[in-house]
């Protein structure tokens, strides 16, 4: 599982729409649907219920769309904790924020 893949599943689970998502990331619309389909056969479940009118959730991208973004969080406090831009304080409290958000 690759950051890429769930930043791009984050944004797509906010959009709910797979060509203003690809418009984001500035990604193709092919190359956007091969991320999700590989992180959908590591995770071994269908993340969302996708036609031609509308892209839904499923209840296995549901939660998954929790414990990514907290993931997601997470790594974001821990890159400025390494360059140094949080004191320890308060990045625990971040840290620690970001694992109740759950």
């Amino acid at each position: 599982m690759e950051m890429r893949q769930i930043e791009s599943f984050l944004s797509i689970a906010e959009t709910l729409h797979f060509g203003r998502s690809s418009k984001q990331l500035h990604l193709s619309q092919p190359a956007l649907s091969l991320q999700i389909k590989a992180l959908e056969d590591e995770l071994g479940v269908k993340l969302f219920d996708r036609n031609r009118q509308r892209t839904l959730l499923t209840e296995a991208g549901a939660a998954f769309r929790t414990d990514a973004s907290a993931a997601m969080d997470i790594l974001a406090l821990a890159k400025r904790r390494a360059s140094g831009q949080l004191g320890d304080r308060l990045n625990w409290v971040l840290v620690e924020q970001a694992l109740n958000h759950r």
